[in-house]
């Protein structure tokens, strides 16, 4: 007996409320599946993102987050049953979980580093050899990075939109699940609102990181080229010399553009703007850059160093949603009832005192299905950062000061002993209890860290403290269980180590569960959670 394949396709879908969007916080982005559409596939169904650096005014080089790549622009998603307003769904934080999902879940990065504009290090820290953590930063040499801002031999900006795709990792299309056709028709079409992300949060400016490990800031706030070499006083350029072994393509590695409001810092005179009218190589020695801008320096400026200006991140962005049907030939009974379910998650969020050396993190939950319960902790004075964002890099143990962790749920602490999850004490145990807590959402983590030179027994993934609840086909009630996560710490949180200033962190907590959608014919649709 033949078997014919069931025919697919895709539909191309264009937001409702425009094509092109300029990048800020909130803006909405809006897709309508028509209940027409039948069902989809919707693990197989992707985003297509046309990404442009906007930043007209400055002419800045910017990339994406390391981690999130391009779901670094977006901050939420809602998802309502299109005919009724049914909410179904909402994912906060979209893209801080994205990070997280890239970092433990590929271990050969290659794809999503291609597809989704991933960095080539796509980790949260590395451990230098003093034993201390250092955020990692995209880097100018890794052409991965920088695809957003390329220049030409000459520094020039030669901007333009950029592709990448990703899929619209959401529970109603059972991106936790095993797969399963989306029921569109049943529940009256889909109404999807995409909200975009800050661009100071999902953009960072380009910072140099040469081959020999030298470090080159570049930001508003931050120091930024080394001029190791002034050509003088009165002269209108400055040359950068290449540390020992040299950069390759070094117009296109010094961070810089044509274009671009710089001010030069030194000793013997005051703050100096200038406009780059020119960059170079100098031919003086291997890898030197010559950086040109208008006017000259004043003559008693000495120890030369330069930052931006101005700090003007802008994206604009066209977004598309390629939607795979699927149209089996038995529709018979396909406008009945239906109990639709899949996984997905709520978010809690609570403030971590930097004095505090006990906290209670209570978890509001309702949740009846009950799957796992994962948090992880950042400070919001970081999310908008030159290097890096706090948001998607958090805080390890060794920051936190944490030196104790334990859940209170309905009225029994689990596990019975609190843990020390910092790297020399138990930190196989905190590692275990994350990896426990994914395999409940169908996710097997095959990255737990990047483990090259010293950072094997440190944790260079985003920390998150998770508790399974469930496996297999059960799930946990906690509609009256008032969950909680004791924490004890060993000292004040400071800014960076031995600064005397101090900083509040935030605890974001996902709660993950099963939800169930009811599509019924004569009550209309509703959600059990």
């Amino acid at each position: 007996m033949s078997m014919s394949a069931i025919p697919t396709k895709f539909v191309s879908l264009v937001p409702t409320n425009g094509n092109q969007f300029s990048g800020s916080k909130g803006t909405k982005v809006i897709f309508e599946l028509e209940p027409s559409l039948g069902y989809v596939k919707g693990r197989d169904s992707y985003l297509v993102l046309k990404v442009l650096n906007n930043d007209t005014s400055d002419r800045g080089r910017t990339m994406f987050n390391n981690m999130a790549g391009v779901s670094s622009l977006i901050s939420r998603v809602d998802i309502y049953s299109l005919k009724t307003g049914q909410h179904l769904e909402t994912m906060e934080n979209y893209n801080m979980w994205a990070a997280i999902e890239n970092q433990y879940f590929y271990d050969d990065k290659t794809n999503i580093q291609s597809l989704q504009g991933v960095g080539i290090d796509c980790y949260a820290n590395d451990i230098d050899s003093s034993g201390d953590e250092v955020p990692t930063v995209p880097q100018t040499r890794h052409v991965n990075d920088c695809v957003l801002s390329p220049v030409d031999a000459t520094g020039n900006p030669v901007y333009n939109y950029r592709v990448f795709t990703t899929p619209l990792k959401a529970g109603i299309f059972r991106w936790w699940d095993d797969e399963k056709l989306c029921p569109v028709l049943n529940l009256l079409g889909l109404r999807i609102e995409i909200t975009l992300e800050d661009p100071k949060v999902a953009l960072l400016p380009m910072s140099v990181v040469s081959d020999d490990g030298h470090v080159i800031a570049i930001g508003k706030d931050q120091v930024g080229m080394d001029a190791l070499d002034a050509t003088g006083a009165g002269t209108d350029d400055f040359v950068e010399l290449a540390p020992t072994g040299g950069l390759t393509d070094p117009v296109a590695n010094c961070g810089f553009a044509v274009g671009n409001s710089i001010t030069i810092q030194g000793t013997g005179g005051a703050d100096e703007i200038r406009t780059i009218t020119a960059i170079s190589t100098t031919g003086i020695t291997t890898g030197a850059v010559k950086v040109s801008f208008t006017g000259v320096l004043p003559a008693a400026l000495t120890a030369i160093k330069v930052k931006l200006t101005n700090d003007n991140r802008a994206y604009k962005v066209e977004p598309e949603f390629r939607v795979l049907q699927v149209m089996p030939q038995d529709m018979g009974g396909a406008m009945g009832g239906i109990d639709y379910e899949f996984t997905t998650y709520d978010m809690y969020f609570d403030t971590l005192f930097a004095s505090q050396r006990k906290h209670q993190v209570d978890i509001p939950t309702v949740q009846s299905r009950a799957l796992a319960i994962m948090s992880m902790f950042h400070d919001p004075s970081g999310e908008q950062g030159n290097r890096f964002s706090t948001l998607f890099t958090g805080a390890s143990p060794k920051v936190l000061k944490l030196d104790s962790v334990q859940y209170f749920i309905k009225g029994r602490l689990q596990p019975v002993r609190a843990y020390n999850p910092k790297p020399l004490k138990e930190k196989i145990i905190s590692e275990h209890e994350l990896v426990k807590a994914l395999t409940t959402i169908n996710k097997e983590p095959q990255d737990l860290g990047q483990s090259d030179q010293y950072n094997l027994n440190d944790y260079t993934n985003t920390y998150v403290v998770a508790r399974e609840l469930a496996r297999g086909n059960y799930f946990f009630d906690l509609t009256d269980a008032e969950p909680q996560i004791r924490l004890g710490f060993d000292g004040v949180r400071e800014t960076s180590p031995g600064s005397g200033s101090f900083t509040n962190y935030q605890v974001s907590t996902w709660v993950w569960s099963k939800r169930v959608v009811v599509a019924d014919p004569q009550q209309g649709i509703r959600v059990i959670l």
